[in-house]
C-alpha cells in the first residue's frame, strides 16, 4: 500500500505529462471534446487548453506546497 507521500508524487508526475501533452497542441482538448460530442471554435478551444494547463500548474505548486 503507498503511503501519502507516493502518492502525491504519482499525482504530480502524471499532472506534469498532462501539461506537456497540452502545450504541445490542442489535439488532446479537440480529442476530449469529440468524446463528449460537442464543438466548439479553434479560439474557445485554445482558452480551453491554456485553461488547463493553468490548473494543472496550480495543483502541482499546491501538493508541493503540502508535502513540505
Amino acid at each position: 500500500m503507498k503511503n501519502k507521500r507516493e502518492r502525491q508524487e504519482g499525482a504530480i508526475k502524471r499532472m506534469e505529462a498532462a501539461i506537456a501533452s497540452h502545450q504541445q497542441d490542442a489535439t488532446l482538448v479537440k480529442r476530449i471534446l469529440e468524446d463528449k460530442e460537442l464543438t466548439k471554435t479553434s479560439d474557445e478551444i485554445e482558452r480551453i487548453r491554456k485553461k488547463k494547463i493553468e490548473r494543472h500548474q496550480v495543483a502541482i505548486q499546491n501538493t508541493k506546497n503540502k508535502m513540505r
